[in-house]
């Protein structure tokens, strides 16, 4: 009869060696991580082993208690003391006005004197400015800035192996403010730039490769050289004037401009496409459709593969025949119906041999919806998806009486399927 062992309460998880159980409160939130110091004083001084820290202070609330503010200062202020001095991987902090800049001031100076590798802030203090190690940390990778304020970048900044640069609600006061700032990171490869605002915009770089400029202003010029960009993001922001050159490896751009006069803006429109015809994929908003066809000449987008344009049920924009004649490569078309009022009455290259998907939303029951399916149906050869995605309020029924209509009409192509959603 085999001896039967009785097991007693054993604590096998605090047996484990120090860099596992280091690993194990990496999964912890900062906060849980350090709560495990009471379990024992096996546990009390672990949680200087987590290498990510993530410190956040919502003070939104105006009912947001002096002690409550207090105590968050003192938990960061015991963390950064009792962590390892050189094993701060990650660091992110979000507090607002009511939290001391000094002490601010001196956890992101802590953070950068243990070596952190990816930095975010975002923080909402009046007249703050940054450590000045920041702007000469050699180990960061990635910098997130939400920060509300002015930022002075200094004359000596170098940050040799950033890779990644989020810029959102700064104010840049200088005109070559951003440009020394991008030109210093020499291993970047993707910047966000959002609700910011500065004299004039120079990027300049060899290695970026991705690029997006959200809602800001730009009171002088845009200035873009980046010659291995692969993705460019340009929303609801205006410059004076543009000079985008050496896009050639640009493969995707989303462009949606602020709807404006355009009559004014013919020189600048011309640039800016100008800048973007190598794209292989084109998303356009409206305005920006509208804005495409002020250029003069308008731009030929000779490597254009997939073409999308989004419009919105108030604002209708005309001009799709023209991209299509000038797209010679096009293999895929998504756009709402309104957009295309004058079928063209020579078929365009890209018709005839090229397309393969197309997609039509806004679609109804009328004539000229089902017309300029058909159109699509009776002259692209080689059409494999003909999408139609109909307007909200159609019951099914209707939905079937489009497809079967559709499944009537001659179709060039032999293996085009039909759906209507």
């Amino acid at each position: 009869m085999a001896t039967q062992v009785k097991m007693e309460n054993v604590d096998r998880i605090s047996n484990l060696p120090d860099s596992i159980l280091g690993y194990i409160l990496s999964f912890l939130s900062t906060k849980e991580a350090v709560a495990t110091s009471l379990l024992s004083s096996k546990w009390r001084y672990l949680f200087a082993l987590v290498s990510n820290l993530d410190f956040e202070l919502d003070e939104s609330s105006q009912m947001l208690k002096i002690s409550t503010i207090k105590s968050f200062m003192c938990f960061v202020d015991r963390v950064l003391f009792f962590h390892n001095t050189s094993n701060i991987n990650a660091f992110r902090l979000r507090c607002g006005k009511r939290v001391d800049s000094d002490r601010v001031y001196g956890w992101i100076s802590a953070a950068i004197w243990r070596g952190v590798k990816h930095l975010g802030l975002s923080i909402s203090l009046d007249n703050f400015t940054l450590p000045g190690v920041l702007f000469t940390c050699t180990t960061l990778i990635t910098l997130k800035l939400k920060t509300n304020l002015v930022l002075n970048v200094p004359k000596d900044v170098c940050l040799p192996n950033l890779k990644i640069l989020h810029l959102k609600s700064i104010m840049f006061p200088n005109d070559d403010s951003v440009e020394s700032l991008v030109s210093s990171c020499i291993s970047l490869v993707e910047l966000i730039i959002c609700n910011c605002s500065t004299k004039k915009c120079n990027i300049s770089h060899n290695s970026l490769k991705l690029l997006e400029i959200i809602r800001s202003v730009l009171y002088g010029s845009l200035v873009i050289d980046t010659p291995a960009l692969a993705y460019f993001n340009y929303t609801y922001s205006v410059a004076r004037e543009y000079s985008l050159k050496n896009l050639q490896s640009l493969i995707r751009a989303d462009i949606a401009f602020l709807d404006i006069r355009f009559d004014s803006h013919q020189t600048k429109a011309t640039a800016f496409f100008e800048g973007i015809s190598n794209v292989n994929i084109l998303v356009l908003s409206s305005p920006s459709l509208k804005l495409l066809k002020c250029c003069e000449p308008l731009p030929i987008f000779p490597k254009l593969l997939h073409l999308n344009l989004y419009c919105d049920y108030h604002n209708f924009e005309r001009g799709v025949a023209n991209l299509l004649t000038d797209s010679g490569r096009l293999q895929s078309l998504f756009f709402y119906q309104e957009a295309l009022t004058n079928l063209p009455e020579r078929v365009p290259h890209c018709i005839l041999y090229q397309l393969k998907v197309i997609e039509i939303s806004g679609f109804m029951t009328n004539k000229d919806c089902i017309g300029k399916a058909k159109y699509f149906l009776e002259n692209a050869t080689v059409l494999m998806k003909l999408i139609i995605r109909t307007v909200p309020f159609l019951s099914e029924e209707q939905k079937s009486r489009i497809y079967q209509q559709l499944m009537a009409s001659p179709s060039k192509s032999k293996q085009c399927c039909i759906l209507v959603v």
